[in-house]
């Protein structure tokens, strides 16, 4: 069954899929350009040098043609490369402007995923704290069992998600973070998807 975070992210994927064809499409009109421009070029270098060797127009017009080539191509990875980084940003915009609700379910199942045994300190930034739910800290309880989570009074300064900190150690669950973390993995996902 979907939940509302999957249905946020293949919305996120369609979105960016239909982006990455837009830049896909524009990328190759601007290499046809460019393969045209240059194929020009080179009749017209050909035309002058005809006279002296027909082996020499035919180079010039080749080593155009490969340079068109290799620039589309270029430019083509690019645009592709771009979709994606846009696809993981907006993912990453989409969990931190989630409703209240949804984005503190997403803080507890990334606290049962995270948590280390031992007694803690959750360290949110301020506008978490505002609007946390008043039974967060029974949710927190409940879903990471064994485990002492208290939810500190003061601010700490992320932009979104939470430190876990067990004494000296701190468990960085912010979504950059967790992004940076899953970057290659999410890249490839992101890729296989938009460019299957």
């Amino acid at each position: 069954m979907a939940t509302g975070l999957d249905r946020i992210i293949e919305q996120i994927l369609a979105d960016a899929e239909a982006k990455a064809a837009e830049q896909v499409a524009a990328a190759e009109e601007e290499a046809k350009k460019t393969l045209a421009d240059a194929a020009a070029e080179a009749e017209q270098k050909a035309n002058v040098l005809l006279a002296d060797s027909e082996k020499v127009g035919a180079d010039i017009k080749a080593r155009a043609a490969s340079t068109a080539e290799f620039t589309r191509r270029r430019t083509v990875l690019a645009a592709k490369q771009n979709a994606i980084r846009d696809v993981i940003a907006a993912a990453q915009k989409e969990l931190h402007d989630l409703p209240d609700d949804e984005y503190f379910s997403v803080l507890l199942k990334l606290a049962q995923k995270n948590a280390l045994p031992g007694d803690a300190e959750m360290q949110l930034n301020e506008k978490d704290l505002a609007r946390m739910p008043q039974d967060f800290s029974a949710q927190l309880k409940a879903v990471v069992p064994g485990t002492n989570i208290t939810v500190s009074n003061t601010p700490c300064n992320i932009p979104d998600g939470f430190l876990l900190v067990y004494g000296g150690i701190d468990v960085n669950c912010t979504f950059a973070s967790l992004f940076e973390a899953a970057g290659d993995t999410l890249q490839d996902l992101a890729g296989g998807m938009l460019f299957r």
